[in-house]
């Protein structure tokens, strides 16, 4: 179609802008598309439109909604004066809206009847969201209803919400717009939205948290505590993401917290990384709590959280009954170096008894490599350290160490522990399997080497799910190793890719947790009886309940590996 001239057509829209003649002018608009009119002509003709009555400008402007304009610049400046226009005029706009002649002009006007805040709208808009049946009206009409932040209407929003049946986009928008609401009422409507089953859960945390206030927070730390793999580490992430506004919630929340809750509440805490977090992790860890799995969060969260004033704390984690909490404390001991903490480590050292043994291992085998500069002088540290790594340390753990002393100038201490070690690798059986290991616990990937290294299987280590979903793609190991709960991406959607490559039959996974998923029964001992089914549904081969044993360790990895492959 030809350009029109537009001079001529500038000049006979401002006729019939001063005769009011509103058919005329509708007419003459059909032209005003981008395949007619430059840009800066229409721009011309809004301004001309804006500056006549609202009587006349108000059905141009609805009819121009319908004209096909495809300039970003002139989409944006129709809709500004769209508002101008709108505002004060509400009657306008709810004829528009409740109007079923035009989508696009129906479209527009919920938009800014949402976006002017026009309460008078409220009804006439949850009468379109309860009867109509066209996605894109109820989404926009689901939007501006929540703009407009009336309580009254949140039973119908989470109505939408909670309605598996609803469109994917509208249960977004509806949960979305609940947030818009705020307040102890939409929490507990978005609260009540999170039912462990639903798609919509992951929606409804991130809505709560982009709330923000007091109770929002304090409902959404307890959703650290659900039963659900998927809703307790979103409400972590969402945590993560929030930072250190989220730390007195947290920090409040650990006081009564249980077990598990209590483990996810001191990650998270390490992982904000805010020193105001401190003194609660402190006063958890002096109490000595009962479950290990609480004392080796709290040393975790205080290795990301460095502090003289931890000192006398962590030099005592490393006397703790389970080795995998001294690990834990040692790694925390070499991010919180103080004079004090030295000289309590000097001491224990010096006793050159069972304490000081698991000292001594801790340090080593947690590769803790910074507090060897004040210990390598020490008597009794070298005797205790050729002892360990000598006759207990995994290889990999005594060549780090072999290399670290040679380093430092240590070449003697270096020759007497290869001396002594020098015929023990022959009594490590040659397993030949890989073993990927997989926990965003750099303690715990260490511990998984140490104790497969020293049964002579090939364990490579790895922080973040990601990295393993990579490295499977390239290379099917014998058996991969995961840990429950980790931040972005958890165990059970690891295990959920890697079944999309491989079966329990070609792959096995054995997933290691403290929480009581898939728990049937447990007894004093920490051995728990899994639930198989829940197991094979989620791909899982094997659960191993932390704190484990080493014999527990090792016969799960044997049995998987003598079973791999069989139908």
């Amino acid at each position: 179609m030809p350009r029109i001239n537009a001079k001529e057509f500038l000049e006979e829209l401002a006729f019939c802008l001063k005769a009011e003649d509103i058919v005329k002018a509708k007419a003459l608009l059909q032209f005003a598309s981008d395949s007619n009119i430059d840009v800066e002509v229409q721009k011309q003709a809004l301004l001309a439109i804006g500056n006549a009555r609202e009587a006349i400008a108000f059905p141009l402007l609805e009819h121009l909604t319908r004209v096909e304009i495809a300039s970003p610049e002139m989409q944006d400046a129709l809709y500004e004066l769209i508002l101008d226009k709108a505002y004060g005029n509400t009657d306008l706009v709810i004829r528009y809206i409740t109007g079923e002649d035009h989508k696009s002009s129906r479209l527009i006007y919920l938009k800014a009847a949402g976006d002017l805040a026009l309460t008078e709208t409220a009804g006439p808009i949850a009468s379109i969201i309860s009867t109509s049946r066209d996605s894109e009206i109820l989404a926009q009409a689901v939007k501006s209803l929540g703009a407009l932040r009336l309580e009254e209407h949140l039973p119908l929003l989470a109505t939408l919400a909670k309605d598996q049946k609803t469109d994917g986009k509208i249960r977004h928008e509806a949960i979305f717009a609940m947030a818009e609401h705020a307040g102890r009422p939409a929490v507990d409507h978005l609260y009540q939205c999170i039912s462990g089953t639903s798609d919509a859960d992951l929606l409804a945390i991130e809505a709560m948290a982009e709330i923000q206030d007091q109770y929002a927070l304090e409902t959404l730390s307890l959703l650290m505590d659900s039963s659900h793999t998927h809703i307790r580490d979103a409400a972590i992430d969402q945590f993560l993401k929030i930072g250190k506004k989220a730390v007195p919630i947290l920090t409040k929340a650990a006081f009564n917290a249980q077990s598990d809750y209590l483990v996810h509440l001191l990650t998270t805490l390490g992982y904000i990384g805010d020193q105001a977090a401190l003194p609660g992790i402190l006063d958890i860890v002096n109490v000595n709590p009962k479950d290990p799995n609480i004392r080796q969060a709290a040393y975790e969260a205080l290795e990301r959280l460095p502090s003289t004033k931890s000192a006398i704390t962590l030099a005592g984690g490393l006397q703790d009954p389970v080795e995998a909490v001294r690990m834990s404390a040692a790694r925390a001991v070499d991010k919180n170096l103080s004079k004090v903490l030295v000289a309590g480590l000097k001491n224990i050292v010096r006793q050159e008894n069972k304490d000081a043994e698991n000292t001594v291992a801790a340090l080593i085998d947690s590769e803790s490599d910074m507090v060897f500069n004040f210990l390598l002088q020490e008597e009794s540290f070298d005797r205790l350290a050729s002892a360990h790594v000598a006759s207990k340390a995994s290889p990999d753990t005594r060549n780090h160490f072999l290399a670290l002393l040679k380093a430092k100038g240590h070449q003697e201490l270096a020759g007497r522990i290869s001396q002594a070690t020098a015929n023990r690798d022959s009594d490590i059986p040659e397993n030949r399997d890989d073993i990927y290991a997989v926990d965003d616990s750099r303690m715990m990937l260490k511990l998984y080497q140490n104790k497969l290294g020293k049964a002579g299987y090939r364990t490579t280590p790895f922080q973040f799910p990601e990295e393993v979903m990579a490295a499977v793609s390239v290379s099917k190991p014998a058996l991969v190793i995961t840990d429950l709960n980790m931040p972005r991406m958890n165990g059970l959607q690891l295990t959920r890719e890697i079944r999309r490559k491989y079966t329990r039959q070609e792959l096995p996974i054995l997933m290691i947790t403290t929480q009581s998923d898939f728990v049937q029964a447990e007894d004093g001992n920490g051995t728990a009886a899994f639930d198989e089914a829940a197991m094979k549904k989620n791909g899982i081969s094997r659960i191993l309940h932390k704190p484990f044993t080493d014999e527990a360790l090792y016969a799960s990895v044997a049995e998987l590996l003598s079973h791999q492959g069989e139908k």
